[in-house]
């Protein structure tokens, strides 16, 4: 069973930038290798990967929602924090 792209974020909200990077390159390289099965011509489910649920074909829409939510919470993170500095300022408060 997968979760939704909603908690998935969820889940990560508390990782620093590098270890977002690190979490989008994994899931972007999943993704990649879910398309070599999922993409395969005259729908040929022979790999061992269709075995399992969900299958490649979940997976790979999943992680590319995962991926998409990602991104935006990445994006967010990096202006918040990088370009505004707004965790310096409040580190500089307390």
């Amino acid at each position: 069973m997968m979760i939704s792209p909603i908690s998935y974020i969820e889940e990560l909200k508390d990782n620093s930038f590098e270890q977002l990077i690190a979490e989008r390159d994994s899931l972007i390289q999943e993704i990649k290798e879910l398309e070599k099965i999922a993409f395969k011509k005259g729908e040929d489910r022979t790999d061992p990967a269709w075995q399992f649920h969900p299958g490649p074909d979940v997976r790979y829409q999943m992680n590319l929602e995962y991926l998409a939510k990602l991104c935006s919470f990445i994006e967010e993170k990096y202006n918040r924090e990088i370009v505004y500095g707004e965790e310096l300022e409040e580190d500089e408060q307390q």
